[in-house]
């Protein structure tokens, strides 16, 4: 035997599913730029971009860098931070590798300085810097990871990395 359903019944399933779907924050995704090879992946946190730039914050077309250099890697439109006291905590641990997977940088949280926090409307860019120099050297590759993440909820995070090369 099977069951009948109303037509009027009809109204009622999309308005919860309607609620569902809009109850939900779904903020997972991955972004990828093919000029610099930047990847991105966000897991509760949001971003509306992510990118390779140059110490004026001006987006990199390539991911060849020239020795002495300082570059970033800039998020925009970064978004959900937990909320303590009208402020944010962000964090961003800055991982720098050679060819060999040899660390030449491994910083926990470049922004240690933020430890009384910021606004939500301060962390909607979020800029994590590189001077490049020795140890490097022109020609060879490096594997910069930075990870941007929420200190109140440590799931909550933006993790990024690309392959740079040194040039003269």
């Amino acid at each position: 035997m099977s069951k009948q359903y109303s037509i009027a019944s009809f109204p009622l399933v999309l308005a919860m599913l309607f609620f569902l779907i809009t109850s939900c924050q779904f903020s997972k995704g991955v972004k990828k730029d093919l000029n610099t090879g930047l990847s991105a992946s966000y897991n509760g946190l949001t971003i509306d971009d992510i990118f390779l730039a140059d110490e004026n914050g001006n987006k990199l077309s390539q991911n060849k860098v020239k020795l002495g250099a300082k570059i970033q890697v800039v998020a925009t439109g970064v978004d959900y931070f937990t909320e303590k006291d009208g402020k944010v905590f962000p964090g961003c641990q800055i991982i720098l590798t050679d060819n060999a997977k040899a660390e030449l940088l491994n910083l926990p949280d470049a922004f240690a300085d933020m430890a009384n926090g910021t606004t939500a409307a301060q962390a909607k860019t979020l800029q994590a810097s590189l001077n490049t120099g020795q140890p490097m050297v022109s020609g060879a590759t490096y594997h910069l990871v930075v990870k941007f993440y929420d200190k109140q909820n440590k799931e909550k995070t933006i993790s990024s990395n690309v392959d740079i090369v040194m040039q003269d």
